[in-house]
């Protein structure tokens, strides 16, 4: 489940990167910055998009999150089922004093134990095999929409970046240590102007929309909450929460330029 929401981010298209002097303000009482040595060759146009909130954003990605948060829960009535009855064995044994009977059902016990090490053992792989798939698609749409929209701005290189997408998650401590111990190729500063999250977002959205099993586009702001079952023993939980692992809807991208190119679609 992680996995699908740990790939995706943006794109948008503008001007080129901006130079030490006119990005950054200087700090008072320190030398300005060194200038950039005279060259005659032609300097690389450079952009960024924030693959975090490409994956916030892309109604398609978030879809896809619903989908297998809904193979879970409808694939966990077995698994449930095997719960219970192992709670219920567990107080039987707990109970019973003949020797004969608490041998049967301590191998009753291990029987529906390992029943159960299975279902969730096949629940796990399918729901991994599943977010694979997902993960390749939604790569190949990213990566087109992100090739075309280099293309036809001229540019030479495009960087993504995971970053924080709300300023909540702008003042989250472990992210900004994380920023401390960056990948390769990791922007510590961005300017708006070459970031190009806002416009991969909004083509990938044109291009790409969500569609159910009948290939009708599906309004991810309107899809229902899902509650997964409740375990034996407890209360059924109300209706109308959120459901755990779903994105929120609703949120608007960031980064988006003013002005842009955005690529047309590809015919197929």
């Amino acid at each position: 489940m992680k996995r699908v929401f740990g790939i995706l981010s943006a794109l948008a298209a503008f001007g080129g990167m901006p130079t030490a002097a006119s990005a950054q303000p200087g700090t008072p009482g320190a030398p300005p910055p060194a200038a950039a040595p005279a060259s005659t060759t032609i300097r690389p146009t450079i952009a960024v998009f924030n693959m975090a909130a490409v994956m916030r954003d892309y109604d398609k990605a978030k879809y896809q999150v619903y989908l297998l948060k809904k193979m879970q829960i409808d694939r966990s009535g077995n698994s449930m089922k095997l719960r219970g009855e192992i709670i219920k064995l567990n107080q039987v044994l707990q109970s019973t004093t003949d020797p004969t009977l608490k041998s049967k059902y301590e191998k009753d016990m291990m029987e529906y134990q390992h029943k159960y090490q299975v279902e969730e053992s096949d629940v796990k792989k399918l729901l991994n095999d599943e977010a694979s798939k997902m993960i390749s698609k939604l790569y190949d749409e990213i990566k087109l929409v992100v090739d075309k929209t280099a293309d036809m701005n001229g540019y030479h290189i495009v960087f993504a970046y995971p970053d924080a997408v709300t300023p909540e998650e702008q003042a989250n401590p472990y992210l900004k240590e994380l920023k401390l111990k960056p990948p390769a190729a990791q922007p510590f500063y961005v300017s708006k102007q070459v970031d190009i999250t806002g416009i991969v977002v909004q083509t990938l959205n044109a291009w790409y929309p969500p569609t159910d099993e009948r290939g009708q586009k599906v309004d991810v702001a309107k899809l229902p909450p899902l509650e997964p079952p409740a375990p034996p023993g407890t209360a059924t939980p109300g209706t109308g929460a959120p459901a755990t692992g779903v994105p929120a809807t609703g949120v608007p991208a960031t980064g988006v330029p003013a002005a842009g190119a955005v690529p047309g679609r590809p015919t197929k």
